[in-house]
């Protein structure tokens, strides 16, 4: 109680201080309206839309649907109405946060919702840590500023760094795959097999070595099937791989058919492009990996080498003058 009691007494102490969390306190109540209100317009809207379309998941017959719990409603409601606050502002900003969502592989359609979330509470309660960690060490009244801002800051930017490295990890397991992939589809299509019955034959088949690439080639095969034209399909595949080579291959294939040339031939080709640059890219980390050395060299190996080689001469010298 020691600690609550001190910061009860500073915030008295210093009326700036005083002033600052009551700002603070309004400005978060005033945060919650503002949600709760925006919650309450996008129910009315909800409702409206369900009454006008006569919507399917309101059939009685539909056994799958379950009712929401409560915490699962206010997260629901918490994320639509900070969704509705900093979501909607600039539509090609949201389109650029939807599609890296998709390239992490997080397909729901209240994923940025969620994110947006995180980030936000992320801000609000590092920061709070740090204002607290502040004022219980007894540090100055611009220390613990501070660390309230340095704290929010790191709560706010590390989720788009966390998602940032997650898009470079499935990048890596999207070029190492795609070699693979065009040769499995070379053995389908000489095999007689459509291109929606290769893709779907490749997927299944690279579901153990490559899973993200594989539900990707999976979602092609399922838009193939719904409808949409091959051309289309591949070209939204290469949107959710995020990588040079697969749009490069939705247009190989495009002209493939505008033309009239062989679709063999030209994955022949491509593919022999493909494990070139792979092996490319691994002759470049091969030969980085001597520069990349030296820093761990320098730091944790030769202090040791000279520990080892020069300590007899000091003992001996130290001897000498004893």
């Amino acid at each position: 109680m020691d600690p609550i009691f001190d910061i009860i007494d500073f915030l008295i102490r210093d009326p700036f201080t005083l002033a600052l969390a009551l700002g603070v306190a309004l400005a978060l109540g005033g945060f919650v309206f503002a949600g709760q209100w925006a919650v309450a317009r996008g129910d009315v809207r909800r409702r409206t839309s369900r009454a006008s379309v006569g919507a399917v998941s309101s059939n009685a017959g539909d056994k799958s649907a379950q009712p929401l719990s409560e915490r699962q409603l206010l997260l629901s409601r918490l994320t639509t109405s900070i969704d509705r606050l900093f979501g909607e502002g600039d539509e090609a900003a949201s389109k650029i946060l939807r599609k890296s969502l998709v390239q992490a592989g997080y397909y729901s359609i209240s994923a940025p919702a969620i994110y947006l979330t995180i980030r936000v509470a992320g801000m609000v309660l590092l920061g709070a840590a740090g204002f607290l960690v502040g004022t219980v060490s007894d540090d100055h009244l611009s220390t613990i500023y501070i660390k309230m801002v340095g704290a929010a800051g790191v709560g706010y930017f590390a989720p788009s760094l966390i998602l940032d490295h997650i898009i470079k990890k499935r990048k890596s397991e999207h070029l190492s795959g795609f070699p693979d992939f065009l040769d499995l589809m070379i053995v389908c299509c000489e095999a007689g097999l459509s291109m929606e019955a290769a893709i779907n034959r490749v997927c299944r088949e690279m579901a153990d070595a490559y899973p993200s690439l594989s539900a990707n080639l999976y979602f092609a095969s399922l838009e193939i099937r719904a409808g949409r034209s091959v051309n289309d399909a591949l070209t939204n595949l290469a949107g959710r791989l995020g990588i040079e080579e697969a749009r490069t291959f939705a247009t190989l294939l495009q002209q493939s058919a505008e033309l009239g040339s062989s679709l063999i031939d030209s994955l022949k080709i491509y593919s022999d492009e493909m494990r070139n640059k792979r092996m490319m890219r691994a002759e470049e980390k091969a030969n980085a990996l001597p520069t990349k050395m030296m820093v761990p060299m320098m730091i944790f190996i030769f202090p040791i080498l000279f520990i080892i080689l020069l300590f007899p001469a000091y003992m001996r010298v130290k001897e000498m003058w004893i």
